[in-house]
């Protein structure tokens, strides 16, 4: 039994891109998390879709510290 399980690094959302529609990938380095365009390659704040968090955005954040968010 694992005492401790690594965060993932990535999670593919349901979250549609502001600029192109394309859903939007949660990614983590080691200081923060936010979240990427892989079309447009863009980097979104977290907290410019709070309202739109789906199943894979939660799941991502709760394996997160808090100082990332």
């Amino acid at each position: 039994m694992a005492l401790w399980t690594p965060a993932p690094r990535f999670a593919q959302t349901s979250i549609p891109c502001p600029a192109c529609r394309k859903e939007l990938t949660a990614r983590r380095s080691c200081h923060k998390a936010y979240l990427h365009c892989e079309k447009c390659r863009k980097d979104y704040e977290l907290r410019e879709f709070i309202r739109q968090m789906d199943p894979a955005l939660e799941g991502f954040l709760e394996a997160l510290y808090c100082d990332r968010i």
